[in-house]
């Protein structure tokens, strides 16, 4: 037999491989990416657009508001909101469901966070709010597993690219067409706000927005048109929000992301062997941070305080203590039923207080130390799963995976909460646990195949 024509081992394998494997569907020719935009832009406005609180959007608001006063009132245009999200995600999952029920059997552990927060409206301080916010919680936590469950890693990346290009034009029309409610006159610091309830919230959620635009190969023969534009335009909205902390989040993330680029590039001893250096260079890094903090925090426009946060973080264990365990109930916190918060409010000289500033304290506020420590375990799962990942073939999805999660982190130190029933943040968290368990469980086959 000629050796042209004679099978030859491995490359006609291959080659009928491909041949076999089916065409992906680009998600913009998917009916069911358009009927998602809705909800999906709702979550990322966190259930709240801006234009629906302009008589809130100022500094005397903010400043001399009360905890949450028109908190479990709600309106008929709100609960419409989350009628038809919510449904349309529900609607959308049904001829799936039971890969995603079978999905949310392997990965259990996702859903101990949303029905503990449901569980904890047998000692809520407003178990109405709470029964009602956990059962959102849930429905989200599904809706993050529905993603991977339906979009292929590429379409997933086309979802939030799309989500991430409406959410934007949107709010630079906003600014431009109602500066009452694109514009976040609530700080003393005044910057774009957008579609968003504030201009940290806008500034952050919009550099998860970008990650994918860092890994996603365009196409066309105007792909770098549109990949330059897609940068340009949330770039742009970044810097008009003015938010410090949106500014510092997105410097690190485009850090991180080159810094994973280049590791991946490596040989896996040099890998081995720079990222031996790494602790070292942080460390360094953390003490001149610390040494130049002053100087630093007057550049970001900053006070040693941090506009007040240190002295919120405070008094934030006066309450804490008094239910470490199991917290107030889920979303009932800070509500004018709960004379917690006021006490809170009086001892931060805060009379607007209504948040912690912090996740990790909110959620401790809330859910109490169990429910941190299951956040906890779920963050280390994740990052086990992304440090098994991260080698020289890891694709570029499971790299777009990992910069979600280290913008989860950062969150730690923030003022991001975690699981808000009406978040995109939760559902990209939850889609990229989903995403490195998988790729993890790929990794360790194939491991096990080649032993």
């Amino acid at each position: 037999m000629s050796t042209l024509t004679a099978p030859q081992a491995g490359f006609n394998i291959d080659r009928e491989r491909v041949q076999r494997r089916p065409v992906e569907t680009s998600s913009f020719l998917l009916v069911v990416t358009y009927a998602l935009m809705l909800p999906l832009v709702f979550f990322a406005a966190r259930g709240a657009f801006s234009f629906q609180g302009i008589s809130g959007n100022s500094a005397a608001a903010s400043a001399y508001g009360a905890p949450d006063p028109n908190t479990g009132k709600g309106n008929a245009l709100h609960s419409a909101e989350l009628i038809v999200s919510f449904g349309i995600t529900v609607l959308a999952l049904f001829p799936v469901y039971r890969t995603v029920v079978r999905t949310c059997r392997e990965n259990a552990v996702l859903l101990l966070l949303p029905v503990w927060s449901i569980f904890s409206v047998l000692w809520s301080t407003d178990p109405t709010r709470t029964l009602s916010f956990g059962m959102l919680a849930l429905l989200l936590t599904i809706f993050g597993v529905y993603i991977p469950v339906r979009f292929t890693p590429r379409q997933q990346m086309q979802l939030i690219l799309f989500t991430g290009l409406i959410a934007t034009v949107a709010s630079l029309a906003l600014v431009a067409v109602l500066p009452s409610a694109g514009i976040d006159y609530k700080n003393a610091t005044v910057g774009f706000e957008g579609i968003y309830p504030q201009k940290n919230i806008c500034s952050v959620i919009t550099v998860m927005l970008l990650t994918p635009a860092f890994f996603y190969r365009f196409t066309g023969s105007s792909a770098s048109v549109k990949r330059i534009g897609y940068f340009v335009l949330l770039i742009a909205l970044i810097i008009g929000t003015r938010a410090r902390t949106g500014w510092i989040v997105l410097a690190l993330v485009v850090l991180f992301i080159v810094l994973s680029k280049f590791l991946h590039r490596l040989r896996p001893l040099e890998r081995v062997l720079v990222t031996a250096f790494l602790p070292a260079v942080g460390l360094l890094a953390s003490y001149l941070i610390y040494d130049s903090r002053f100087a630093i925090l007057k550049f970001l426009g900053k006070d040693p305080s941090l506009s007040g946060r240190t002295g919120i973080w405070a008094v934030m264990f006066l309450a804490i203590v008094k239910r470490p365990l199991t917290g107030f109930g889920y979303a009932a916190f800070w509500t004018v039923t709960n004379p917690e918060a006021h006490r809170l409010a009086l001892a931060a000289a805060d009379p607007g207080l209504n948040n912690a500033e912090n996740g990790i304290l909110q959620l401790w506020l809330e859910i109490g130390l169990i429910g941190v420590l299951i956040l906890g375990y779920l963050l280390f799962r994740t990052t086990k799963n992304a440090i098994t990942c991260f080698r020289s073939d890891t694709p570029n999805y499971a790299l777009w995976y990992m910069s979600i999660l280290f913008i989860t982190l950062l969150g730690l130190g923030d003022g991001s909460k975690f699981m808000v029933p009406t978040s995109i943040e939760w559902v990209l968290y939850i889609l990229c646990d989903i995403g490195l368990a998988r790729e993890a469980q790929r990794v360790r086959s194939a491991r096990t195949t080649w032993a």
